[in-house]
């Protein structure tokens, strides 16, 4: 008997537009569950946590699986709030093909068209699923034109199509055409030879052909009633190309979810791209250059799991027992077909601290966990302020977090209000310079080339300096510490967008301690900036809102108080749909004032755009944490003081 084909699909969407019910649907269809829960009751099996039973959002990303007839399809569901997007970059690179969950009604949100993005970049097969056809205000053609304009280098293609559009009785029928421009989109010479001699060729071969031609699929429906929800699940299990994955080759796979169990410890989920694994094998983990050992191997089935002795590529699998592994890691030593992308961006900042002074170090190890499970939380312990900084997406986060901390460590924490995060760049080139020759036994010498790059280009190290002037080994140590010093500058944030060149040296080859050059990097680096100056950065995001064109120029002039520039504007289902940029800091209650604005009927989304420079009368100025290298002497001190402990 021939084995079951393997398919990783995600359910992807704006917050809001039924990705959780959908989800439910197929669970139900697939005969995972008797019932099909619901997010209003709390009964969806996909949202395990109780705040996301108690909020009716998805949090965390689970993983579920249905054993179909024809194929073993694993359905990973994600959080679609803006805030947990972290969770979202993660899944798209485990996946086979997403599901673009939309909302009819609302059509092309800011949430959507990050995806898309993505979506388009991984290259990543996509079938897009047209919601909420039962509700008044339904525009299946509309957004289908929305949607087009969002994968410009796509075909979309309706598989079917609705009835009764924005009635409780919408259905679907299947579009007349999908065949015929399946076969013509497949790119397939022998598919096409077969239409026009009139024999129609195999319906799930020419959309799977189709589909890795780059075609997307559209289907549509509604989470709330069922409808076209099994037809979806019929076209996933049949007409999804299943990619190629090799048992007996190098095992590879990546963890997209990361959780805690009492007992077990950490719970790996992973997506085997090839190879194998069973209980107690070695596995290698590229971010620390080690083997570890699994203790043992799981199979998600919603809220519960079963043990496994063996899984393979094309599985999901859960480890345990790999106790220095986080969300997002590599393991293996093989190459995953799919690159991670990039959604989501910490802007703002906090600090955190327990209710009872008592707990500061329990509430440590509790964010040491949580920052395993999400990197981009950027947790930090600040061992000489004894002081707990997060860095987070946005305000929703740190309410999860809240709670969070209390359900599962039944820890009380009070946080600081958000402040933005900026950024420093250099204003114009120069060089730093710094001879750490006092007091010995000590001796480094060391003489950058600073330029400031345009704007997104992050930080290019380069060497000039020879062996002969500086050993190899010293300029690993430079090379190392270029990065750690630029994370504070002059006005204590991070410096990016510019190039660093090492363009002369010199050591002792008696007084030179093998640490001198960590000492001396970051002088010479903050000689270098207070020589060029530095332009302060500020995040822009870009918003999208909707709202009832009558309240335009209020709207407008409440964008214009912080400082906002107008982009597109264009009317959608009766309603103004207007794209804007703002600054980040001047802008953290603007939600509220849109929603008061708006009388809680207007929509508002926000994603991170990019930084630019701040205006003249922008100042602002991030504590310090440690000596600053422009105090030589008191920076020095403290350096040898660590280094030599």
């Amino acid at each position: 008997m021939a084995a079951k084909r393997k398919l990783n699909i995600g359910i992807v969407a704006h917050v809001d537009a039924g990705k959780t019910s959908l989800t439910e649907q197929l669970l139900f269809h697939g005969g995972a569950v008797r019932t099909a829960g619901t997010v209003d009751a709390g009964t969806a099996q996909t949202d395990t946590l109780a705040i996301e039973q108690a909020r009716g959002i998805s949090v965390k990303t689970a993983d579920a699986v249905l054993d179909l007839p024809t194929c073993v399809v694993n359905l990973i569901d994600t959080p679609g709030h803006a805030d947990f997007l972290s969770e979202v970059e993660r899944a798209l690179s485990a996946l086979d093909c997403a599901v673009l969950v939309v909302s009819a009604v609302e059509g092309v949100q800011a949430q959507t068209e990050i995806l898309c993005a993505a979506i388009e970049a991984l290259a990543l097969p996509c079938v897009v699923f047209l919601n909420k056809l039962d509700r008044a205000g339904s525009r299946f053609d509309a957004v289908c034109a929305e949607l087009a304009g969002q994968l410009p280098s796509r075909t979309l293609l309706p598989v079917n199509r609705p009835v009764h559009e924005g009635d409780p009785s919408a259905g679907v029928v299947p579009a007349e055409d999908c065949l015929e421009n399946a076969v013509i989109l497949s790119g397939n010479d022998a598919l096409l030879d077969q239409w026009l001699a009139g024999r129609a060729p195999d319906f799930a071969a020419a959309l799977q052909q189709a589909m890795g031609s780059g075609a997307v699929p559209v289907l549509c429906g509604s989470s709330k009633t069922g409808a076209g929800c099994a037809a979806l699940l019929s076209f996933l299990s049949q007409s999804v190309p299943a990619p190629a994955g090799d048992p007996a080759g190098e095992f590879c796979a990546r963890v997209f979810r990361l959780e805690h169990d009492k007992t077990l410890g950490k719970l790996a989920h992973v997506r085997i791209f090839s190879g194998s694994l069973e209980p107690r094998q070695s596995v290698y983990l590229p971010r620390l250059g080690q083997e570890y050992k699994i203790a043992g191997l799981r199979r998600p089935l919603g809220r519960k799991q079963a043990d496994i002795p063996r899984a393979e590529a094309g599985d999901i699998a859960v480890l345990f027992g790999l106790g220095e592994v986080r969300a997002g890691d590599l393991l293996g030593r093989g190459t995953p077909p799919r690159r991670e992308s990039s959604l989501a961006t910490p802007l703002l900042t906090v600090k955190a601290a327990p209710e009872k002074p008592d707990q500061l170090m329990r509430l440590v190890a509790a964010f040491r966990q949580l920052a395993d499970e999400d990197p981009l939380l950027h947790f930090l312990w600040v061992q000489e302020k004894q002081e707990l900084q997060l860095r987070i997406v946005g305000p929703i986060q740190l309410e999860i977090l809240t709670e969070l901390l209390q359900e599962r460590y039944g820890l009380r924490a009070s946080f600081s209000a958000p402040s933005v995060i900026y950024q420093e760049t250099p204003a114009a080139p120069g060089e730093g310079f710094d001879a750490y020759t006092m007091p010995k036994p000590c001796w480094a010498v060391l003489r950058f080339l600073i330029e400031p790059l345009p704007r997104g280009s992050g930080l290019v190290y380069e060497c000039r300096v020879g062996p002969d002037k500086l050993p190899y080994r010293y300029q690993n140590h430079v090379a190392t510490a270029v990065p750690e010093a630029l994370q504070q500058g002059l006005f204590g944030w991070e410096v990016t967008d510019l190039k660093v060149t090492l363009v002369d040296g010199g050591y002792h080859h008696i007084h030179t301690h093998p640490l001198d050059f960590f000492v001396c990097t970051p002088m010479a680096i903050m000689d270098g900036l207070r020589r060029c100056g530095v332009t302060l950065l500020e995040p822009i995001l870009r918003l999208s809102l909707r709202f009832d064109p009558d309240l335009s120029g209020r709207v407008i002039s409440l964008l214009q108080s912080v400082r906002g520039v107008l982009g597109e504007q264009s009317m959608q289902g009766g309603r103004l749909h207007l794209a804007a940029e703002v600054p980040a800091a001047a802008s953290l209650t603007l939600p509220t004032d849109f929603a008061r604005l708006t009388s809680g009927r207007g929509s508002l989304a926000s994603s991170f755009s990019h930084y630019a420079p701040c205006p003249p009368e922008v100042h602002a100025e991030r504590e310090r944490i440690g000596v600053n290298p422009l105090d030589r002497a008191k920076y020095i001190l403290e350096k040898r003081k660590v280094l030599g402990a």
